[in-house]
Protein backbone atom coordinates (compact mmCIF):
# COMPACT_ATOMS: atom_id res chain seq x y z
CA UNK A 1 0.00 0.00 0.00
CA UNK A 2 1.62 2.97 -1.05
CA UNK A 3 1.88 5.98 1.63
CA UNK A 4 -0.03 8.90 1.61
CA UNK A 5 2.63 11.58 1.34
CA UNK A 6 1.94 14.45 3.56
CA UNK A 7 1.53 18.31 2.22
CA UNK A 8 3.73 21.05 3.75
CA UNK A 9 1.38 23.50 4.88
CA UNK A 10 1.65 26.69 2.92
CA UNK A 11 3.48 29.74 4.69
CA UNK A 12 1.11 32.44 5.05
CA UNK A 13 2.99 35.89 4.95
CA UNK A 14 1.45 38.07 7.39
CA UNK A 15 3.42 41.14 6.82
CA UNK A 16 0.93 41.98 3.87
CA UNK A 17 -0.95 44.52 6.46
CA UNK A 18 2.38 46.86 6.11
CA UNK A 19 1.48 47.96 2.28
CA UNK A 20 -1.87 48.94 3.69
CA UNK A 21 -1.38 50.15 6.94
CA UNK A 22 1.03 52.55 4.86
CA UNK A 23 -1.44 53.65 2.40
CA UNK A 24 -3.75 55.03 5.66
CA UNK A 25 -1.37 56.59 6.47
CA UNK A 26 -0.43 58.74 3.40
CA UNK A 27 -3.95 58.89 3.05
CA UNK A 28 -4.19 60.84 6.40
CA UNK A 29 -1.56 62.79 5.25
CA UNK A 30 -3.15 63.92 2.53
CA UNK A 31 -6.44 64.64 4.48
CA UNK A 32 -4.44 67.18 7.22
CA UNK A 33 -2.22 68.49 4.63
CA UNK A 34 -5.80 69.79 2.68
CA UNK A 35 -7.46 70.96 5.72
CA UNK A 36 -4.23 72.90 6.69
CA UNK A 37 -4.25 74.83 3.25
CA UNK A 38 -8.32 75.53 3.52
CA UNK A 39 -7.88 76.96 6.85
CA UNK A 40 -5.06 79.42 5.02
CA UNK A 41 -7.14 79.59 2.42
CA UNK A 42 -8.74 83.42 3.08
CA UNK A 43 -4.63 85.02 3.90
CA UNK A 44 -3.76 83.49 0.05
CA UNK A 45 -6.66 84.73 -1.62
CA UNK A 46 -5.76 88.55 0.06
CA UNK A 47 -1.98 88.16 -0.61
CA UNK A 48 -2.73 87.15 -4.42
CA UNK A 49 -4.26 90.56 -4.36
CA UNK A 50 -1.50 92.08 -2.94
CA UNK A 51 1.14 91.00 -5.50
CA UNK A 52 -0.76 92.71 -8.32
CA UNK A 53 0.00 95.88 -6.79
CA UNK A 54 3.27 98.09 -8.16
CA UNK A 55 5.99 98.38 -5.42
CA UNK A 56 5.17 100.86 -2.81
CA UNK A 57 1.50 100.54 -2.91
CA UNK A 58 -0.86 99.38 -0.23
CA UNK A 59 -0.14 96.38 1.54
CA UNK A 60 -2.95 95.09 3.85
CA UNK A 61 -1.32 92.32 4.96
CA UNK A 62 1.05 90.86 7.78
CA UNK A 63 3.36 88.05 8.16
CA UNK A 64 4.16 88.38 11.89
CA UNK A 65 0.98 89.10 13.44
CA UNK A 66 -2.94 88.82 12.93
CA UNK A 67 -3.98 91.71 14.96
CA UNK A 68 -0.69 94.69 14.13
CA UNK A 69 -0.92 96.37 10.61
CA UNK A 70 1.44 97.31 8.10
CA UNK A 71 0.54 99.54 5.56
CA UNK A 72 2.32 101.90 2.85
CA UNK A 73 1.26 104.71 1.54
CA UNK A 74 -0.74 104.27 -1.65
CA UNK A 75 1.72 105.53 -4.97
CA UNK A 76 -0.24 103.79 -7.81
CA UNK A 77 -2.69 101.05 -7.89
CA UNK A 78 -2.50 99.29 -11.69
CA UNK A 79 -4.80 97.11 -12.74
CA UNK A 80 -7.01 96.60 -8.95
CA UNK A 81 -10.26 97.83 -8.80
CA UNK A 82 -11.91 99.82 -5.71
CA UNK A 83 -13.87 96.70 -4.73
CA UNK A 84 -10.68 93.98 -4.66
CA UNK A 85 -9.37 96.45 -2.21
CA UNK A 86 -12.51 96.66 -0.32
CA UNK A 87 -12.74 93.44 0.05
CA UNK A 88 -9.51 92.85 1.41
CA UNK A 89 -9.81 95.49 3.90
CA UNK A 90 -12.93 93.33 5.21
CA UNK A 91 -11.02 90.89 5.63
CA UNK A 92 -8.33 92.52 7.31
CA UNK A 93 -10.99 94.41 9.63
CA UNK A 94 -12.29 90.66 10.43
CA UNK A 95 -8.59 90.09 11.67
CA UNK A 96 -8.39 92.73 13.66
CA UNK A 97 -11.65 92.64 15.13
CA UNK A 98 -10.68 88.87 15.91
CA UNK A 99 -10.61 88.11 19.39
CA UNK A 100 -11.12 91.08 20.84
CA UNK A 101 -13.88 92.34 22.53
CA UNK A 102 -15.54 93.89 19.24
CA UNK A 103 -15.60 90.86 17.78
CA UNK A 104 -19.26 90.16 17.69
CA UNK A 105 -20.66 93.38 17.85
CA UNK A 106 -19.07 95.50 15.14
CA UNK A 107 -20.03 94.78 11.41
CA UNK A 108 -18.27 95.18 8.32
CA UNK A 109 -20.29 95.46 5.47
CA UNK A 110 -19.91 96.14 1.74
CA UNK A 111 -23.17 97.99 0.39
CA UNK A 112 -23.51 99.55 -3.29
CA UNK A 113 -19.54 100.06 -3.68
CA UNK A 114 -19.60 101.28 0.22
CA UNK A 115 -16.82 100.21 2.60
CA UNK A 116 -18.75 99.90 6.22
CA UNK A 117 -17.80 99.90 9.84
CA UNK A 118 -20.72 99.44 12.15
CA UNK A 119 -20.10 100.53 15.24
CA UNK A 120 -22.85 99.94 18.37
CA UNK A 121 -22.75 103.11 20.69
CA UNK A 122 -22.74 101.04 23.16
CA UNK A 123 -19.24 99.51 23.05
CA UNK A 124 -18.00 103.79 21.91
CA UNK A 125 -19.62 105.81 24.77
CA UNK A 126 -21.48 105.53 27.60
CA UNK A 127 -25.11 106.55 27.62
CA UNK A 128 -26.08 110.44 26.80
CA UNK A 129 -22.17 110.93 26.34
CA UNK A 130 -20.03 111.46 23.56
CA UNK A 131 -16.65 111.14 25.19
CA UNK A 132 -14.90 107.62 23.58
CA UNK A 133 -14.36 104.70 26.11
CA UNK A 134 -10.66 104.71 26.78
CA UNK A 135 -10.50 101.15 27.06
CA UNK A 136 -10.73 100.04 23.24
CA UNK A 137 -9.80 103.04 21.67
CA UNK A 138 -6.84 100.80 20.30
CA UNK A 139 -9.18 98.89 18.69
CA UNK A 140 -10.21 101.87 16.69
CA UNK A 141 -7.51 103.09 16.19
CA UNK A 142 -6.28 100.27 14.31
CA UNK A 143 -8.96 100.52 11.74
CA UNK A 144 -8.23 103.93 10.95
CA UNK A 145 -4.70 103.01 9.76
CA UNK A 146 -6.75 100.50 7.61
CA UNK A 147 -8.91 103.13 6.14
CA UNK A 148 -6.07 105.16 5.42
CA UNK A 149 -4.08 103.54 3.06
CA UNK A 150 -7.39 103.07 1.31
CA UNK A 151 -8.35 105.74 -1.27
CA UNK A 152 -12.26 107.55 -1.28
CA UNK A 153 -13.62 109.34 1.03
CA UNK A 154 -14.44 108.86 4.66
CA UNK A 155 -17.77 109.51 5.96
CA UNK A 156 -18.75 109.56 9.88
CA UNK A 157 -22.24 108.75 10.46
CA UNK A 158 -23.73 109.47 14.25
CA UNK A 159 -27.25 107.89 14.83
CA UNK A 160 -29.62 107.67 17.87
CA UNK A 161 -33.02 105.86 18.28
CA UNK A 162 -35.72 107.30 19.62
CA UNK A 163 -35.42 106.83 23.06
CA UNK A 164 -35.02 109.81 25.19
CA UNK A 165 -31.70 111.02 26.90
CA UNK A 166 -30.60 109.86 30.16
CA UNK A 167 -30.55 112.50 32.84
CA UNK A 168 -27.42 114.08 33.20
CA UNK A 169 -26.46 113.85 29.62
CA UNK A 170 -24.97 117.28 28.34
CA UNK A 171 -26.81 117.05 25.68
CA UNK A 172 -30.30 118.44 24.90
CA UNK A 173 -31.30 116.40 22.45
CA UNK A 174 -30.32 113.27 20.14
CA UNK A 175 -29.10 115.28 16.96
CA UNK A 176 -26.67 117.51 18.77
CA UNK A 177 -25.60 113.80 20.77
CA UNK A 178 -25.29 112.16 17.16
CA UNK A 179 -23.30 114.64 15.73
CA UNK A 180 -20.99 115.00 18.93
CA UNK A 181 -20.43 110.77 18.75
CA UNK A 182 -19.59 111.28 14.86
CA UNK A 183 -16.75 113.95 15.85
CA UNK A 184 -15.34 112.06 18.44
CA UNK A 185 -14.86 108.82 16.33
CA UNK A 186 -14.20 111.58 13.42
CA UNK A 187 -10.92 112.88 15.64
CA UNK A 188 -9.42 109.13 16.15
CA UNK A 189 -9.51 108.50 12.55
CA UNK A 190 -7.65 111.71 11.88
CA UNK A 191 -5.05 111.35 13.92
CA UNK A 192 -4.79 108.03 12.44
CA UNK A 193 -3.79 109.34 9.34
CA UNK A 194 -6.77 109.96 6.78
CA UNK A 195 -6.11 112.96 5.29
CA UNK A 196 -8.60 116.19 6.58
CA UNK A 197 -9.86 116.54 3.34
CA UNK A 198 -11.11 113.05 2.68
CA UNK A 199 -13.48 113.34 5.97
CA UNK A 200 -16.99 114.39 6.69
CA UNK A 201 -19.32 113.77 9.44
CA UNK A 202 -22.79 114.32 9.79
CA UNK A 203 -25.43 113.67 13.12
CA UNK A 204 -28.50 111.34 11.79
CA UNK A 205 -30.08 111.43 15.17
CA UNK A 206 -32.98 109.18 15.36
CA UNK A 207 -33.86 109.74 11.50
CA UNK A 208 -32.62 106.55 9.80
CA UNK A 209 -33.02 103.62 12.02
CA UNK A 210 -32.16 100.17 10.77
CA UNK A 211 -34.36 98.45 13.26
CA UNK A 212 -37.35 98.75 15.49
CA UNK A 213 -37.03 101.09 17.94
CA UNK A 214 -40.02 99.38 19.96
CA UNK A 215 -37.71 96.87 21.74
CA UNK A 216 -34.35 97.41 23.29
CA UNK A 217 -32.54 95.01 21.12
CA UNK A 218 -34.08 97.30 17.87
CA UNK A 219 -33.17 100.27 19.47
CA UNK A 220 -29.50 98.86 20.51
CA UNK A 221 -28.93 98.28 16.57
CA UNK A 222 -30.19 101.51 16.13
CA UNK A 223 -28.05 103.80 18.12
CA UNK A 224 -23.99 103.02 16.05
CA UNK A 225 -21.58 105.16 14.46
CA UNK A 226 -21.14 103.88 10.92
CA UNK A 227 -17.37 105.05 9.26
CA UNK A 228 -18.66 105.23 5.55
CA UNK A 229 -15.87 104.56 3.62
CA UNK A 230 -16.71 105.52 -0.41
CA UNK A 231 -15.79 107.21 -3.96
CA UNK A 232 -16.80 110.08 -4.94
CA UNK A 233 -19.04 109.68 -8.11
CA UNK A 234 -18.08 106.08 -8.05
CA UNK A 235 -16.22 104.34 -10.74
CA UNK A 236 -15.18 100.94 -11.03
CA UNK A 237 -11.27 101.62 -10.68
CA UNK A 238 -9.77 102.92 -7.73
CA UNK A 239 -8.33 106.23 -7.69
CA UNK A 240 -5.60 107.95 -5.21
CA UNK A 241 -7.22 109.82 -2.61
Amino acid sequence: MARREKKVPEKIKTDGWVATFGDLISLMLTFFVLIVSMSTLDDQTLKDVSSSLSDGAMSVFDSASTTDIDLLSIQELPNITLRELMLAARQKSNRVLQDSAWEHKVKVLIVDNKFILRMPNSILFNDGFAELKPQDVEILKRLARLLSAIPGDVRIEGHTSTQALPEGSPFSDAWSLSLARAASVLHVVETEGVSRSRLSLVGYGASRPISTNVTPHGRGKNQRVDIVLYQPNSKTPAKKP
